[in-house]
């Protein structure tokens, strides 16, 4: 496993670079007034219930920052070092959520079950992601404040900015609780030193079945570990295989079990009620995460999965070709009446003075796969 010791100096080099543009394919287009306005290159991958490969869109073996898509496995590794996380608890740990307040509220909860607050928490200071929500939250904060007699300088009004609301804070609450549990230093709980961060590249290899390629840092201030493409959706395969295949009796982890229905049954908490993995899950019962710059993965119920890298760190082919594969790929787990309406919320909008004037569309690569 290599490691890159300044992240802003590193160059990349050989085995430090993702796909080149000559290896992605064509992914979707998104058509103007019936003019082909742009293209999205990438890559996807589709892997059986065993995690061997059954279909690929450019190189299976592509590296990438799996970035948000990895939280499931990362809840894993918290769950091994002892956090009790139950239910929606679960879901926001692997979730990269909207900060409303019910979000907030359940990443609080798990820090005070362990004695902690949103001052141990290193990832970002932000706003929720809905403008209702941060209104709402101001409003608390200068409420707050009215009653314990402060002054708030909202010339800077970053200052009433919080941890909590930032899309990682359940995965960062996971972590603190596990080093509660585990005994473990809470301040360094970032590093990749650290034993809860081993454990996270342990249960990676595990999953995905193959070495962390690299390591650098994420958005939040965790590792980022990186793995191939087909890697990262045969771990994700065997998390949402996990309920089932314990059910036979298979040697399955219980901790894996847990992450997949906990998502399942408290989607609002991985994303947020109209966001689109939550819609996802909560229609189709498939398991749905998405990934900073471009990355997409799902899951059916036997262990079927997708990832879908777009090259540009677009989020426009994602769901559709996620989907599209699910349909192809995974028949008798999707419901083709429901799959209609779900690609229907989920699609990008293209519009004229708020009004639909085109859509994205899948590019020929991918209908050619699926057979249309």
């Amino acid at each position: 496993m290599s490691q890159t010791s300044s992240p802003e100096t590193s160059v990349p080099g050989p085995g430090r670079a993702t796909v080149a543009f000559a290896d992605a394919v064509e992914l979707v287009d998104v058509v103007r007034n019936g003019f082909l306005e742009s293209r999205t290159a990438g890559v996807a991958v589709v892997t059986g219930p065993d995690g061997q490969l059954l279909a690929s869109l450019g190189p299976a073996d592509a590296l990438i920052y799996p970035r948000s898509t990895l939280k499931p496995f990362q809840t894993i590794a918290s769950q091994r070092h002892g956090a009790e996380l139950t239910g929606a608890q679960i879901a926001i740990a692997c979730g990269s959520h909207r900060a409303s307040r019910a979000h907030r509220d359940l990443a609080a909860q798990i820090l005070d079950t362990a004695g902690l607050s949103a001052d141990d928490l290193q990832c970002p200071a932000d706003w929720p992601a809905a403008q209702a929500d941060t209104v709402r939250l101001v409003a608390a904060e200068l409420d707050r404040a009215d009653r314990d007699g402060q002054e708030l300088d909202l010339g800077s009004p970053d200052v009433l900015k919080t941890p909590l609301a930032y899309n990682c804070s359940g995965k960062h609450a996971g972590f603190l609780a596990a080093c509660v549990a585990s005994g473990h230093d809470t301040a360094s709980y970032l590093d990749p030193a650290h034993p809860l961060q081993r454990e996270v590249v342990a249960v990676i290899e595990e999953y995905c079945g193959e070495p962390i390629a690299h390591l650098g840092v994420d958005g939040c201030g965790a590792p980022a570990p990186v793995t191939s493409l087909a890697g990262l959706a045969r771990g994700i395969g065997r998390v949402a295989a996990a309920p089932g295949r314990r059910a036979a009796g298979d040697d399955v982890e219980q901790h894996a079990a847990d992450v997949a229905t906990a998502m399942l049954e408290h989607s609002w908490a991985v994303h947020g009620p109209t966001s689109s993995n939550t819609v996802v899950m909560r229609e189709l019962g498939l398991l749905a995460k998405l990934g900073a710059d471009g990355v997409m993965v799902m899951a059916a119920p036997d262990g079927t999965a997708v990832a879908v890298k777009a090259l540009d760190g677009g989020t426009r082919a994602g769901n559709l070709v996620a989907l599209a594969l699910m349909e192809r790929f995974a028949a008798e787990h999707v419901d083709r009446d429901r799959l209609t309406e779900v690609r229907q919320q989920v699609a990008p909008g293209i519009l004229g003075r708020g009004e639909p004037v085109g859509s994205v569309e899948l590019a020929a690569p991918v209908r050619e796969l699926i057979g249309r």
